[in-house]
């Protein structure tokens, strides 16, 4: 029987986009072997897509997992999320390898703990300790994920039902960020936003995820042209569909803003209370537009002060942003 391991992925749709490259060098050095992935539904789909792995599972109740990872019979474990649950869940269920990094108190309970990564370089690296403390080299290349013809229908036909079937270039906002409203450029600015886009004739719809729905209203229904909202009914890997037929996505630092990155898409990407050193899109041409006061970058999810990070990027930025990188002839 293969050697079989079991990556543990991180919970968040941004992270485990940037987390493709280190399951891809985990492919490539074990190309033989069962590779699965634990991960919630949302990064399932993403990992499903990108076709690196042998099979999913999908994390329910800390022991709906245990009870999967023992069946799986995994004789090693990958740690990517540095949570002292990420471990107990590999220990409790039977494996006899774990690697990962000697955070939240769970050294003992990994076999290979290594120092945390130092959190100076971007995010994508910070897998590359735990490759190279067993020898594997890294995969430098970014994250891409693949659009199979059956997501790139549904995203058709999602545009379709919103009237976004136009032979004017698409372009989709992204106003949400699952780590809270401080990653959020503010909703009325959205929809300003929309509004010029719209008038120097782009298509402009709002894309959303599940429970951000009135977000996306409350941006649509203040902006004139009135922009579609489309996404919460799509997977993450449907939605990373649909933003590859934009000609530009302009998104805060968020799951989105990494999707689109990884299909190819041009973005305008929103930084403020995180660091785009750690977290920028990669994959695709970027712009990106901050505005760093003396709290920068904080990583709060509430803000003591005024915002004034997010508040002091106005609409003209964004719009400028977008010229630079579709250019002003794209009509």
């Amino acid at each position: 029987m293969a050697f079989s391991r079991v990556v543990i992925a991180p919970n968040w749709i941004g992270d485990s986009v940037m987390a493709i490259p280190f399951v891809r060098a985990l492919r490539r050095a074990y190309p033989g072997d069962r590779l699965a992935v634990l991960a919630r539904r949302g990064p399932a789909a993403i990992f499903r897509a990108e076709e690196s792995v042998d099979q999913i599972l999908i994390r329910s109740s800390f022991l709906g997992d245990v009870a999967l990872l023992r069946r799986g019979r995994f004789a090693e474990a990958w740690l990517l999320p540095n949570s002292l649950r990420a471990a107990l869940l590999a220990w409790t269920g039977g494996i006899g390898e774990r690697i990962g990094y000697a955070t939240d108190h769970r050294a003992w309970l990994l076999t290979l703990a290594l120092a945390p990564p130092s959190g100076v370089r971007h995010q994508l690296r910070d897998y590359d300790d735990l490759l190279a403390a067993r020898g594997l080299a890294s995969d430098l290349e970014p994250p891409r994920l693949p659009i199979s013809g059956d997501r790139s229908e549904r995203a058709r036909r999602a545009l379709a039902a919103a009237g976004l079937e136009s032979p004017r270039p698409l372009a989709l906002l992204a106003p949400g960020a699952a780590f809270g409203w401080t990653k959020r450029w503010p909703a009325q600015r959205f929809s300003a936003l929309s509004d010029q886009l719209a008038a120097s004739g782009y298509a402009v719809g709002i894309v959303i995820g599940p429970g951000e729905e009135e977000l996306g209203i409350s941006i649509a229904s203040q902006a004139k042209a009135s922009p579609p909202v489309l996404g919460p009914d799509l997977d993450p890997a449907e939605l990373g569909a649909l933003l590859a037929r934009a000609r530009i996505v302009v998104a805060n630092d968020s799951g989105a803003m990494h999707l689109a990155a990884a299909v190819g898409t041009p973005v305008v990407a929103f930084f403020g209370p995180t660091d785009p050193g750690r977290t920028a899109p990669t994959g695709a041409p970027a712009k990106i537009l901050d505005r760093y006061v003396f709290c920068s970058p904080c990583f709060l999810k509430e803000c003591p002060y005024g915002h004034e990070c997010m508040r002091e990027i106005g609409v003209e930025d964004a719009f400028r942003a977008v010229e630079e990188l579709v250019g002003r002839d794209h009509l």
